[in-house]
């Protein structure tokens, strides 16, 4: 007899005959009873033999279990070549070992552990919990292995119910969770089971027993689970952590099920465990890091990819479908994430070993329709997809390998999802493409980067930049030649006009967004592609578009900007059109309202232009350059004194300025760069600390005509530094000064500078000696008294001695108002006279040298007249007469600009001769006509003219202006004027603007001059008047645009007089009118059903997560308020603006009837297109509208059936088409004046500033926009 069956004919001893498992199961988990009934049952249990709590008994019997169980093993082992057919069944040991007695054992012995309470209280001595628990291990362990012996299930042995019982224990596990000894000794003992199943499942067919063996699956799913959640809390843990995979191994097998079923079944169960990325934390080691190879799931389906590849391609393709599609409902965003990333994992696994990816699922996701969290985290995916280095590991079969990278489809989604109709997808595509640049695979970011390198952007309506000469050895960085294609990598076509679009789309869908996070992420886009490209900067509108920037809503996007540029400095040191953008965003911020983000440009300005100066004999490369091209920027297109002031605050706290940068800034004054060293030094003035009496001696040795504006630098400078110099230094210029003004030797740009300087080196002087008595300063008086002498002098000789005269009146002007004296009339009677010499000169007659001091004489007229209101009305009639008999720009300028000064000091001045004044404005010279808006408009802010009547009209006429720059002008200001004083302004002028611009303001009731004639009537300015309409409704808000149908009303009333009809000014009165309605009718078009659809302008996410701006006025926003980022949605559409066109349809045909009399072809063409576009715009109405005579044939037309357009899920530049096709009209009709000028933007020069972009920061500092 084998050792086999001597354990088993010793455990007999044990078996209780006539009691069986559920009888058992019946003691221990009977239905509730009585006390006394469950004492019963207890005691019934503990009288069994296997049971008592005898120490010798239990001891014995656990080493027959353990023998059994090693007897087992060793048969099972899988060097065994086979059963034996002898001993190893069930059929020669159920004769002494009955199935019935050993389950009911071995059910018994198990409980042990697991006993519930009335049990235990039962029990009739002290338990032996060890024993008791080492008895119910090594019961479930060596019942597990005898599944194994052939026969057991043909004789009862496998028992479905008792291998529950047995599993039972894994909740051992559970319980001393700890680090205590016993929970160790547990947790080990748990790796023999493991061991014992995996002997199970190998060779016990589960197939016809799938229930038990998912019970098992869960009981193994429970422990990973808990080790996850809590932690290694013992050195048996990691192991039977293991263990778990192995037993999945045994389990996915043909004869324990199903494999494609059992598979999905664990990955099922283990769905939720892709949300840890951590391995278990080891208590005892305090270990806790990123997860060991074989310690999660995802391990395991990969390892399995190898047996069974295409069943598991469909486990994990399962899995990725779910996580984009159909994730846990309880996960939060980082949790989605970390599934996602499990996903790709398991996709790149797929790629490169079984050429199979998810990228047609996730292209397909990407895509859907109001599904935004799909988008979203499809989008995820096919980040970490971008991210991970994969290619298809096949030697052979390399045809099915497709020879297109899966990453250029994945790409151009991407590239497409930049346009989708829902900000949140927007922004998201831009931070998948932002990371693929930076951190993408090697092949993601070949085919990026060659993708946009190699692509040639579209750079006509590019407003280009006038970069100045290079500087002497200057190095700088030049805009680089167009590369030539040499791609590496099938498939670049299909990404060809996805990247030739990407930074317009960047322009219009990011940086011009509402939302400020997406604006933000634009600016990181649009970094990370002009690092690869810098053809961007110069091919596209980057200048124009990152300018705006500077004055965005939120201090975040301001921050981002300007960090940006910093970089792109740092790559392409030296760069103009970088360094004009950088400065237009750094002088904004030094006067942010974010004290934060003023640090910030002081700061940088640290990193980009201090840090970088070098001296000359150690420039050797661009950025040592830079610093000088970036103050030669900020001093042509800045204000010097804001700059100055700002510069003066920001450095109070600052320690950046060293004696030593000092030094090396004023070893630059002897080279090419020294205007620019003075400019830095003048800004850097508050905080130096060196003796500078060196520049005393530069500043006499600047005498060339070239060093003019260096030595109006430098006179602010020693102003600003006036305690640096030394006395003897400062005596020698003191008296170098006064020669100069005495003598008439000086340029007349420094007259004023050299003056104030004397002032402030005599206060200093009196400072230090407080006994000298205030006094008038000798000096002045003496100077004056020789300036009038060499005056006169001069006078006597003007031809060869003008040039001295201009001088010695520029000192003078600016002396006299030091001291309590008159202005001398001699004086007075030279200048006046010379003026009235040239009111008689005709413009042919004036060359340069008149014109330059006609100039310098109206300029000195202003000044003497500034104090004597007598004198004041003299000059102001000599103004007068230059302005009416002459129109050199040059001259009226300075004209203009005197007679403004004037008027500043005697309003009276301004009022009277305000006609003449508008009267330039219809020069014949751009440049006159902008400087006679500018002083109009500053007599309008200043509020001593009041905007009304003929004043309005001819600023109103500036808007539809030839020239540009008087346009934008106009524009810039009437969105000022509205923001400050009188925001309906346009409101009315829709209303009245049809009578005044036709001289014929008489019809509406209103008196006017009748010397004043519209610059804008007639018919041959139809089309300039219907430019000024489109744009006066452009900035009007929709409601008020409706209300103007109430003029229909108007309309019929007027035209029963025969007297109006018959005026051929009266009927062009009524097609602008007729024009205004059917304009309104197109632009209000469609706009009603937005209310439930999500437009650009109503395309953020519910809850979206980031800063949004405050709701702007429900206005339409004004047409100069471009330059502003983010726009408020506009109102919805109310029910009254309607109920008024409804009452008013009745007036249309009463009115045609009333003109049928004058009806011309052309009228009658306006009258019926403003009728169809009533029946377009509104057919409910007209539907109804009478007499139904008339309207029949509008109705018909309205009727007409007309496309209908598939739901997007973008938005379409086709989209945008069908409104212009049904307008059907001339171009001009829809056209605003300001959009003229865009397709032919004049050549600038940077020292002008006449563009927009140049005017940006100057303008918007002292004018900050009304957000």
């Amino acid at each position: 007899m084998s050792e086999f069956h001597r354990i088993f004919r010793d455990l007999r001893v044990y078996y209780e005959p006539h009691v069986r498992w559920v009888d058992v199961e019946e003691w221990l988990y009977g239905e509730d009873a009585e006390n006394d009934v469950l004492q019963q049952r207890a005691e019934k249990f503990w009288s069994m033999a296997m049971c008592m709590q005898d120490s010798g008994h239990q001891e014995t019997q656990l080493q027959l279990l353990r023998d059994l169980s090693s007897v087992i093993r060793a048969i099972r082992e899988e060097n065994q070549a086979s059963y034996s057919n002898t001993h190893d069944n069930w059929s020669s040991l159920i004769g002494f070992s009955p199935a019935v007695g050993y389950l009911a054992y071995v059910y018994s012995l198990v409980s042990l552990a697991i006993l519930p309470e009335h049990v235990q209280q039962a029990a009739p001595q002290q338990l032996n919990e060890n024993i008791n628990l080492q008895l119910a291990l090594n019961a479930a362990s060596a019942y597990l292995l005898t599944l194994t012996i052939p026969g057991a299930k043909v004789f009862g042995v496998f028992d479905e119910d008792v291998i529950e019982q047995v599993l039972k224990i894994f909740r051992l596990l559970e319980v001393n969770n700890n680090k205590s000894v016993r929970a160790t000794i547990i947790w080990m003992f748990f790796l023999t089971i493991c061991d014992d199943l995996k002997i199970v499942f190998r060779y016990v067919h589960f197939k016809e027993h799938l229930k038990t063996r998912d019970r098992i699956i869960r009981c193994l799913l429970e422990v990973l689970y808990m080790n996850f959640k809590v932690g290694y809390q013992n050195s048996g843990a990691p192991g039977l952590h293991g263990k778990c995979f192995e037993l999945f191994s045994e389990i996915a097998n043909e004869h324990n099920g199903d494999v494609y079923k059992t598979l999905h079944l664990i990955m099922r169960q283990t769905f939720p465990m892709h949300v840890y990325t951590d391995s278990p934390q080891m208590i005892a080691a305090g270990r806790r890091g990123a997860m060991q190879s074989g310690e999660h799931i995802s391990d395991w389906f990969i390892q399995l990819i190898d047996k069974y590849p295409d069943i598991v391609n469909r486990i994990l393709r399962f899995y990725i479908e779910c996580v984009v599609s159909n994730p846990i409902k309880v996960w939060k965003t980082h949790d989605e994430k970390v599934a996602i990333g499990y996903a790709a994992k398991y996709d790149r696994v797929l790629f490169t070993k079984c050429n199979k990816s998810c990228a047609d699922y996730v292209l397909e996701a990407v895509k859907a329709d109001d599904a935004v969290g799909i988008q979203i985290r499809a989008l995820d995916l096919i980040e970490k997809i971008l991210l991970q280095e994969s290619e298809v590991e096949w030697s052979i079969f390399r045809h099915e390998v497709s020879d297109v990278p899966r990453e250029v489809p994945l790409l151009r989604e991407v590239l497409r999802c930049l346009n989708d109709r829902t900000l949140t997808v927007r922004r998201k595509a831009c931070q998948v493409l932002i990371l693929a640049l930076r951190q993408g695979s090697p092949m993601t970011k070949k085919i990026l980067q060659e993708s946009i390198r190699f692509v040639q952007f579209d750079d006509t309506d590019v407003e280009a930049l006038a970069e100045p000469s290079a500087q002497q050895n200057e190095l700088r960085f030049e805009k680089p030649g167009i590369v030539q294609y040499a791609f590496s990598f099938q498939g670049h076509e299909q990404l060809e006009t996805e990247v030739k679009n990407l930074p317009q789309m960047v322009y219009q869908r990011f940086l011009a967004a509402d939302n400020g996070l997406a604006r933000s992420a634009g600016i990181a886009l649009l970094e990370r592609l002009v690092l690869v490209n810098p053809l961007i900067i110069y091919n596209t509108n980057f200048v124009k578009e990152t300018s705006l920037l500077a004055v965005d809503r939120l201090s975040s996007v301001r921050k981002s900007a300007l960090e940006t540029i910093e970089t792109l400095l740092e790559a392409y040191s030296n760069c103009f059109a970088l360094i004009c953008v950088y400065c237009r965003i750094w002088a904004c911020l030094m006067s942010d309202e974010d004290v934060a983000l003023q640090k910030l440009a002081i700061s940088s300005f640290d990193r980009i232009v201090l840090k970088n100066i070098q001296p000359l004999e150690y420039s050797n490369e661009a950025k040592h350059f830079m610093p000088w091209r970036i103050i030669s920027t900020l001093l042509m297109t800045q204000p010097r004194a804001y700059l100055q002031e700002r510069f003066a605050v920001l450095l109070e706290r600052e320690s950046i300025v060293t004696p030593r940068l000092v030094n090396v800034i004023i070893s630059h004054l002897s080279t090419s760069m020294a205007t620019d060293a003075w400019g830095l030094l003048l800004f850097l003035s508050s905080r130096i600390s060196n003796n500078m009496d060196a520049l005393i001696g530069i500043f006499n040795g600047l005498s060339s005509y070239n060093m003019k504006s260096n030595q109006f630098l430098a006179l602010q400078l020693i102003i600003g530094c006036l305690r640096n110099f030394s006395k003897p230094a400062l005596n020698q210029l003191f008296q170098r000064l006064l020669n100069a003004l005495r003598t008439g030797s000086i340029w007349l740009g420094i007259i004023s500078s050299a003056v104030n300087l004397l002032n402030q080196i005599h206060h200093l002087s009196h400072s230090q000696s407080p006994t000298i008595a205030a006094e008038m300063p000798y000096w002045q008086l003496s100077l004056l008294e020789d300036l009038v002498e060499g005056i006169l002098s001069s006078a006597q000789n003007f031809q060869e001695e003008y040039a001295r005269l201009q001088c010695l009146l520029g000192a003078y002007t600016e002396l006299i108002v030091m001291v309590p004296q008159d202005v001398d009339n001699r004086i007075v009677s030279i200048v006046f006279k010379y003026l009235q010499e040239c009111t008689k000169l005709c413009e042919s007659e004036f060359d340069s040298d008149n014109e330059r001091m006609t100039n310098w004489m109206i300029v000195i007229a202003g000044r003497l007249s500034l104090r004597d209101n007598h004198l004041a009305n003299s000059a102001s009639k000599l103004y007068i007469t230059i302005l009416t008999k002459n129109d050199r720009p040059q001259i009226i300028n300075t004209t203009l600009i005197a007679l403004n000064d004037l008027g500043k000091k005697h309003p009276s001045i301004l009022e009277s001769n305000f006609q003449a004044i508008l009267s330039k404005l219809q020069s014949k010279f751009a440049m006159t006509r902008v400087r006679t808006f500018r002083c109009v408009k500053d007599v309008i802010l200043s509020g001593n003219i009041k905007l009304k009547g003929p004043i309005l009209i001819s600023m109103l006429a500036s808007l539809v202006d030839e020239s540009a720059e008087v346009a934008r002008e106009a524009d810039a200001f009437f969105t000022r004027y509205k923001r400050l004083y009188n925001k309906m302004l346009f409101d009315h002028c829709l209303k009245e603007c049809p009578f005044d611009l036709n001289d014929q303001a008489i019809l509406r009731g209103v008196r006017t001059n009748e010397n004043y004639k519209s610059p804008l009537k007639g018919s041959q300015m139809a089309k300039n008047r219907r430019l000024l309409y489109n744009h006066i409704m452009s900035s009007v808000d929709e409601n008020v645009l409706l209300l103007y149908f109430g003029q229909l009303k108007l309309l019929a009333e007027k035209t029963r007089d025969k007297a109006f009809i018959n005026n051929p000014d009266a009927l062009i009165v009524v097609q602008d009118m007729l024009f205004i309605m059917r304009r309104i009718c197109y632009c209000t078009k469609g706009k009603g059903k937005e209310k439930n659809s999500r437009g650009e302008g109503d395309n953020s996410d519910e809850g979206e997560d980031g800063p949004l701006e405050p709701a702007a006025p429900p206005t339409r926003p004004e047409a100069g308020e471009a330059t502003g980022r983010g726009r408020g949605r506009k109102a919805d559409m109310s029910e009254e603006p309607l109920k008024e066109l409804e009452r008013c349809l009745r007036y249309v045909e009463e009115t045609h009837r009333n003109m049928a009399s004058v009806m011309s072809p052309e009228l009658s063409h306006t009258f019926e297109s403003f009728c169809r576009a009533l029946a377009m715009r509104f057919p409910n109405y007209i539907e109804f509208a009478q007499p139904a005579q008339f309207w029949r044939k509008f109705r018909s037309a309205a009727k007409a059936p007309r496309a209908s357009r598939s739901k997007r899920r973008r938005l379409e530049e086709g989209e945008v088409e069908t409104h212009e096709e049904q307008e059907s009209e001339s171009d001009s009709d829809s056209e605003l004046p300001l959009d003229r000028h865009k397709t032919a933007p004049a050549a600038s020069r940077l020292s002008q500033r006449k563009t927009s972009c140049d005017m940006l920061v100057t303008e918007l500092i002292f004018q900050p926009p009304d957000w």
